[in-house]
């Protein structure tokens, strides 16, 4: 038998598979649909491999295609579960100085994810920022996230950041250390801010303003970017601080903000701590 005919079942089950997954994350199937899909593959894949009893290699690949089938089975399982988030909302927390008389605000964003049918309620309706439909794409990257993390392919942006910051500072303060340790924590974006509280709390120089941080660190002190960005602008603002700090990556987005929503605020893009710093003391510095 042709080598050729022989990985005609498996790449026909890749090519299946793919054509699945377009459907599902365009949402033209459900989680539900998806996996009861996938399962109904990995059954037919078996059924081959009896039917081709006589045929040893043609019931080889029929072997290796039910077992792939099945791995992306067990994989996508969990795609069904993910049908019950019908929104995700996000709302206003309150910046956070986490080192006094530092003049660093953490700028934060809370979020919910939201079943069928389910609302949230708030006092001031002010404090919603946006709700945003769920779909199968935001579903997908979410439970891929989950899954790279407890098999310790991904780091969690929580340790992500807890490593980073510590490995930056020689010493950790231990306002910074209760903040890193409380619970509750979510995402990195938290890392400069920590990072700049930390160096000017040392400093001789004193920062006569309130400036809201944003953005995540690598452990040499580099500057990345992170989500969220037009919210953390609109903390800024209604928390009163007129300068703000924010990845130069998530620089556009943040100027795009500030001009949507047309608020008196200055805002800078950084590449690194260093850069922060130089920022921070150009804003200080006396005016001729």
């Amino acid at each position: 038998m042709e080598k050729q005919s022989v990985l005609q079942p498996f790449l026909g089950t890749v090519l299946i598979y793919f054509a699945f997954l377009y459907l599902y994350l365009f949402d033209h199937l459900t989680g539900m649909d998806f996996a009861l899909l996938l399962l109904l593959l990995t059954v037919t894949n078996i059924m081959f491999v009896f039917v081709t009893l006589k045929l040893k290699e043609l019931r080889r690949a029929f072997i290796y295609s039910a077992l792939l089938t099945f791995i992306l089975f067990n994989y996508e399982f969990s795609t069904f579960i993910l049908d019950e988030t019908e929104s995700i909302v996000t709302f206003y927390q309150p910046s956070e100085e986490v080192v006094p008389n530092t003049g660093i605000y953490v700028l934060g964003v809370g979020s919910a994810e939201l079943g069928k049918g389910a609302t949230l309620h708030f006092y001031n309706e002010a404090d919603r920022f946006e709700n945003i439909t769920a779909t199968n794409i935001i579903r997908y990257r979410s439970k891929n996230t989950g899954i790279f993390e407890l098999l310790n392919l991904k780091l969690n942006p929580v340790e992500d950041m807890r490593n980073s910051v510590q490995h930056y500072l020689s010493d950790t303060s231990p306002k910074i250390k209760e903040f890193l340790n409380k619970e509750g924590l979510d995402g990195n974006s938290a890392g400069l801010a920590l990072v700049l509280s930390s160096i000017l709390h040392e400093k001789t120089e004193t920062n006569n303003l309130a400036i809201g941080v944003t953005g995540a660190i690598n452990k040499r002190g580099k500057v990345k970017e992170i989500g969220l960005v037009k919210e953390k602008i609109q903390t800024a603002f209604r928390d009163g601080h007129t300068h703000v700090i924010v990845p130069q990556g998530n620089l556009k987005e943040a100027l795009k903000a500030k001009k949507d929503l047309n608020l008196d605020i200055e805002i800078e893009g950084v590449r690194s701590v260093e850069e922060a710093l130089r920022v921070i003391e150009s804003w200080n510095a006396p005016r001729s």
